[in-house]
């Protein structure tokens, strides 16, 4: 567990000890959690609040570094609130739980919970989840994530910071910490699948409606609406799909080659002229 200093000078000392701790603890899977007193980005606060881009590029950083990946989190958003009863009422994400990805890759059904904060102004969080799940799931970079108009966005934003240490493991720590924007866009996209039924649902019921009065203005609107969702959602799952397909293939290529070589063996056999038949007119 951590604490993190109110001032930004003295925080550094704790980003710096979990760098140095990244090193030493390796492929082993690690947890470090508690209030860091800062926030990744302006989204996780919520109010009147003074300058903290400095803060917040240095934990940012931090994180890069260590390559440490979010942990999901369910209940309130925000951790930390200043029980100020005035307009001067500010909100703030300070506590979380981050792991590294050999963490992740053991425990993917882990999570914790926010709760609310009764009388402290910090919200306790608990960690939750089936421990026993420990199959080891390969992460797996998804095309369709690349036609998401943030992509190419959160791809400079991981690769534009500094790193300390040779060229290569600066490239494997951004590696690392892309696993973590790209599990999040995953998420956020939910269940493709569904997202087209509910899509094609709601485009039929659009159309239905249109024919009461194929002119009306706002009809034709919705019904164009619903046209670009489900074209863009069935995309999707195409892209989903046809990736899925390849790497079904090449897991059974082998196989398939054996059963394709098989068939050809088969085929020139039979075609094999062994023998003529004469015949006397």
């Amino acid at each position: 567990m951590v604490y993190g200093a109110n001032e930004v000078s003295a925080r550094r000392e704790l980003w710096q000890g979990l760098i140095e701790l990244d090193v030493t603890v390796g492929n082993v899977p690690w947890l470090v959690g508690g209030d860091f007193n800062a926030v990744l980005d302006m989204s996780e606060v919520s109010g009147a609040s003074g300058d903290i881009r400095v803060a917040m590029n240095e934990f940012n950083d931090c994180i890069l570094q260590t390559g440490l990946l979010s942990l999901p989190m369910q209940g309130e958003r925000f951790t930390w609130h200043n029980c100020s009863l005035d307009g001067r009422s500010l909100w703030k994400r300070l506590d979380r739980l981050l792991v590294n990805d050999v963490w992740m890759d053991r425990w993917p059904n882990l999570f914790y919970t926010c709760l609310t904060p009764r009388t402290s102004d910090h919200s306790p969080l608990v960690l939750k989840g089936d421990c026993r799940n420990m199959k080891v799931s390969l992460f797996r970079f998804d095309n369709y994530l690349a036609l998401s108009p943030g992509f190419l966005a959160s791809v400079h934003s991981i690769w534009r910071h500094h790193v300390i240490g040779t060229l290569m493991y600066s490239v494997t720590r951004k590696l690392k910490a892309l696993k973590s924007v790209f599990r999040q866009q995953r998420r956020s996209k939910g269940d493709l699948a569904m997202n087209v039924k509910l899509a094609a649902g709601f485009l039929e019921v659009a159309q239905n409606i249109l024919q009461s009065d194929r002119h009306d203005s706002f009809l034709l609107l919705l019904e164009h609406c619903c046209r670009l969702v489900y074209l863009k959602s069935s995309k999707l799952e195409q892209v989903m799909l046809r990736q899925r397909a390849k790497l079904q293939w090449l897991k059974g290529g082998d196989q398939c080659s054996k059963v394709f070589f098989r068939r050809v063996v088969t085929r020139r056999a039979n075609k094999r002229i062994s023998r003529f038949l004469m015949t006397m007119e």
